[in-house]
């Protein structure tokens, strides 16, 4: 068999492994969802008996609480949903609201933009929305603290869904948009670290085929040779040069032209989403302020009235000031997920691909016969050289590859720190004991 025969060989069957390997991965959800439903059709006879036995009862996707977490977890196994996702779809909820107004643009990596009209909650607090508040804090305050989680999921995920459950009726929204940004960034450094190490593993492959198989020969470049240099060595120097100035072309555009400014784009909404949904928090947290300074001094005399009053403010305050506290809260495990996330995608993505340029390597020696490194070592340190410039450059995008979350800056929104909610409280309940102390002096001393 002869050295093309053989590579031929070699290049069908790479060509068909990717190809299966592509279909398999396109095929991944409708995989896992057969095997799943086959699993459980094999589990039905033990469920069933520990059923019977009282033991892993089946529960509603609504009854969440803490003795539920098994259930919640392999429903969210199946449904290919995280435990914060699943908490979020409580109650069948499906987010089109938020949906309406979300774009999720580009082609080879996105970016999420969010238009006017997200926000559900109201521009300003009434005293059928304070009612809502008071009943939700209400419920909040008297709720036990989830102490059990699902072993299976990461603790962040954990976190998430804690947060998104107590915060269901108040906060979806923006923990939903949070949590759509977080996967749009993660996903946009997954393609930007499997593009480039692709890229790195084409242009050296790219090279050892040329040479290996006499492409470069057939271009016939230099016929001459330059100087000293003979023409099949220059002609492969000149084709290395310009594969390698190719893919830094390449990896410049696609970091510079989308990846980098849709990232940006995509934190830049998330932050200036939040600017805009804490403001209006806190126009709620100081109208409830101003109407619980200002219930000792209106013209309501009875008491019962006056103490609902204090009472309804008051839980509001605190309630509102409780939601802005978690939903920094969670800003901070969206910003975690994102960094580790990236860090792995960053660091096992470019490690996959180096194996597998290996494996392809190592087959092409083992089954032609060739010698894959031996036309590169041949060109001597010029191409090395070049290819590691070009490797260092590709390095230098991937450590600038989150610069984007500096975007998301606390310091652009109200945070839980500037509602001084220790000297509203205190300023409050004062006001309240003063009045108090003021009618029991007066009337103790009218009285004498």
């Amino acid at each position: 068999m002869s050295e093309w025969s053989a590579g031929a060989v070699f290049v069908f069957g790479l060509a068909l492994g990717l190809g299966a390997a592509g279909l398999a991965y396109l095929a991944r959800r409708w995989v896992w969802q057969l095997s799943s439903g086959v699993f459980r059709v094999l589990s039905f006879p033990l469920r069933f008996s520990l059923r019977r036995l009282g033991v892993g009862r089946k529960i509603s996707a609504e009854a969440v609480g803490s003795d539920t977490v098994e259930a919640v977890a392999s429903k969210v196994v199946t449904r290919h949903q995280t435990l914060t996702e699943d908490a979020l779809s409580a109650d069948g909820e499906t987010f089109a609201q938020e949906e309406e107004h979300m774009n999720r643009q580009g082609f080879i990596f996105k970016w999420l933009s969010v238009r006017v009209g997200f926000m559900r909650m109201p521009e300003e607090l009434d005293d059928a929305t304070a009612a809502t508040y008071a009943g939700l804090a209400e419920e909040f305050l008297g709720r036990a603290v989830p102490v059990e989680a699902d072993q299976r999921a990461l603790f962040e995920d954990v976190e998430g869904q804690v947060i998104a459950r107590q915060f269901h009726k108040s906060d979806a929204g923006v923990i939903y948009l949070l949590n759509e940004g977080r996967k749009l960034m993660n996903r946009n450094v997954f393609i930007l670290s499997g593009l480039f190490a692709v890229i790195l593993g084409l242009v050296l492959i790219g090279n050892v085929f040329a040479n290996e198989f006499g492409l470069v020969d057939m271009l016939g470049l230099f016929p001459g040779g330059i100087g000293p240099i003979s023409g099949d060595i220059a002609g492969s120097l000149v084709f290395g040069a310009a594969t390698c100035v190719l893919g830094a072309m390449v990896m410049w555009a696609l970091y510079y032209a989308e990846y980098a400014p849709y990232q940006r784009n995509t934190a830049r909404e998330m932050a200036n989403l939040l600017t805009r949904y804490l403001a209006r928090v806190n126009d709620h947290y100081r109208t409830a302020v101003g109407k619980a300074r200002s219930v000792t001094v209106g013209q309501e005399r009875d008491s019962k009235q006056l103490a609902e009053q204090a009472k309804l403010w008051t839980l509001n305050i605190t309630w509102i000031a409780l939601r802005v506290f978690f939903v920094e809260t969670y800003v901070r495990n969206v910003v975690f997920q994102i960094r580790r996330n990236s860090n792995y995608y960053l660091m096992f993505v470019p490690l996959g691909v180096v194996v597998a340029t290996g494996l392809v390597l190592g087959a092409l020696s083992a089954f032609t016969g060739l010698s894959p490194f031996d036309p590169i070592l041949s060109l001597g340190w010029v191409f090395i050289a070049l290819f590691l410039l070009v490797a260092l450059l590709y390095s230098f995008f991937l450590s600038n590859a989150l610069n984007s979350l500096s975007e998301i800056d606390q310091g652009e929104w109200i945070s839980f720190h500037t509602l001084r909610l220790n000297q509203v409280l205190g300023e409050v309940v004062g006001k309240y004991a003063e009045d108090v102390g003021y009618w029991k002096n007066r009337i103790g001393g009218g009285g004498l």
